[in-house]
């Protein structure tokens, strides 16, 4: 249970990092207004993946799930900064 718990735990959280991040960068609003959204849906987004990645069976199957969002989603960050830093 705990190697389940632990890769829920850290996984859902960078993972839900690498979305706000992704919603960071394409928001054209205000700072403040960012920080809001980003507190508010990235702790949705984390108990989400957390009870997603506690669906599975075993720790390295939760892993293993966990690791392809979590790569899809750092590639989608990689082409969003990558399109909008000045060259």
């Amino acid at each position: 249970m705990w190697p389940k718990s632990l890769t829920a735990f850290f996984g859902g959280l960078l993972l839900s990092v690498s979305m706000m991040l992704s919603l960071y960068l394409l928001l054209p609003i205000a700072i403040d207004i960012k920080l809001l959204v980003g507190l508010l849906a990235g702790f949705s987004i984390w108990v989400a993946a957390m009870v997603y990645y506690y669906s599975f069976n075993s720790a390295k199957t939760s892993a293993l799930a966990c690791g392809k969002f979590l790569l899809f989603s750092v590639a989608v960050n990689f082409l969003l900064y990558w399109y909008q830093s000045p060259l």
